[in-house]
């Protein structure tokens, strides 16, 4: 115990010091900082890293469904599974395709149970072709649609589906070579399982936690970006632009089109005005929210940043931190990044100037969370509508230090999506739905 005590708050001090070098030669050099980043952009747009395209919009969760029929959300606290996954699956070579099933509930729910299986999950809906990002290789079709979910079978048979919940159609597509002997080894090692089901709830796929099962904590140095970061990167082309300071923010714009604005708490938004309209298919705003994501944020920021939602009716997409496979909550209310149309010619942007740096040990014990069953039991015996619960996400709080600024906390715990808002389920519990 003494050692314990002894060594968290040496790797503690060791951690800070590295950041603060890191940071340091940021904010002391920035001109060196961005003329690394200015080569990926061209005409004052950057281009298209294809790597960190793919790991912003790859899939985020892996389901096993063994022999039996037993189903396992897979964990790994080494390496990052889909990662390893995708590495494997990189360039397939697409042979055939056929669409199997349409409008089937029954044929839908039996695939996703197909026995001897990978079942990889995008929290919303993605298009084909920012799929074929992450495969690598571009997927014959007749049409862009769009998928939730893909089904690897671990046989000899060389197939994937590529499964849409909307309408429960089934995609089926034949390949050279699926390299499942790669992809065996890859959940082999160090991986956690945790028992699932998967079934229907408002007639949309459903995963249970069937028991309850415990999370580690994670610590996390954290980089607050400096304002000047974002001016000179959003504002770079504007000439002359106003700066005025309020008792809770501060405003940068030029007086027209563009508006930078920080808030004292961390939060930031940035709303754009473009002399063209802007593209409202799927696939070419998914395509240019990530342009506009990467220009504001480095390589390393992009590292953790996962697609998380996108809502059809007000034209906004969502993106959040990942840690080990699970979506961070209240790092600000709308997530890392939400980015939003506002008319046929305007964009806001919704971020937060801070994020993940280095991990650091907390020293803290893993956490117990209950079973699916148990959290809609007791949200309903404390008074809240389990009709108006949405979808439930296992994820990480976001928790500020209270001994040091730059030191986060991030804690296991259930998220509700209750009348369309995300909640903290043990906040729920505490105050009550009455």
């Amino acid at each position: 115990m003494k050692i314990k005590k002894l060594i968290l708050p040496g790797l503690l001090t060791i951690a800070v010091v590295i950041s603060v070098v890191l940071s340091s030669s940021i904010w002391i050099n920035p001109a060196h900082y961005e003329t690394k980043q200015s080569n990926k952009v061209t005409n004052g747009q950057p281009a298209i890293d294809n790597k960190q395209i793919s790991n912003v919009y790859s899939p985020t969760q892996v389901i096993q469904t063994d022999g039996d029929s037993n189903q396992y959300m897979l964990t790994n606290h080494s390496v990052n599974l889909i990662s390893e996954i995708g590495n494997q699956i990189k360039h397939y070579k697409n042979t055939s395709y056929e669409q199997t099933s349409h409008n089937n509930k029954l044929n839908y729910m039996k695939m996703l149970q197909y026995k001897d299986s990978i079942l990889l999950n995008y929290p919303d809906k993605i298009s084909l072709k920012i799929f074929s990002e992450f495969l690598g290789t571009s997927l014959k079709s007749s049409d862009n649609y769009d998928i939730n979910r893909i089904i690897i079978p671990l046989d000899d048979s060389n197939d994937i589906y590529l499964l849409r919940d909307s309408d429960y159609s089934i995609y089926k597509y034949h390949f050279k070579d699926t390299n499942v002997d790669s992809i065996k080894n890859a959940i082999k090692n160090n991986v956690g399982q945790i028992p699932i089901t998967i079934g229907l709830r408002k007639n949309s796929p459903f995963i249970s936690f069937d028991q309850s099962f415990k999370m580690p904590q994670y610590g996390y140095l954290i980089n607050k970006i400096q304002q000047s970061y974002y001016v000179n990167r959003l504002l770079s082309d504007s000439q002359n632009f106003s700066t005025r300071r309020h008792r809770n923010s501060i405003v940068y714009g030029n007086q027209s089109s563009k508006q930078l604005t920080f808030n004292n708490n961390g939060d930031a938004s940035y709303f754009d005005s473009h002399s063209n309209s802007i593209s409202t298919n799927f696939t070419q705003f998914l395509t240019d929210a990530y342009k506009n994501v990467a220009k504001m944020n480095s390589a390393d920021n992009l590292s953790n940043l996962r697609y998380f939602a996108y809502d059809n009716k007000s034209s906004s997409v969502t993106y959040r931190n990942y840690v080990e496979g699970f979506p961070i909550f209240n790092q600000n209310k709308y997530g890392a990044i939400q980015m939003k149309l506002v008319d046929n010619t305007s964009l806001r942007y919704n971020f937060s100037t801070n994020s993940l740096q280095i991990p650091v040990p907390t020293g803290r014990d893993e956490i117990k969370l209950p079973s699916t069953k148990d959290v809609f039991k007791n949200l309903k015996d404390r008074g809240f509508d389990t009709d108006k619960i949405g979808s439930i996400e296992l994820g990480y709080q976001w928790n500020n230090s209270k001994s040091s600024n730059i030191l986060v906390t991030l804690q296991p715990t259930w998220f509700v999506s209750y009348y369309g808002h995300w909640e903290n389920y043990n906040q729920m519990i505490t105050k009550g739905g009455y």
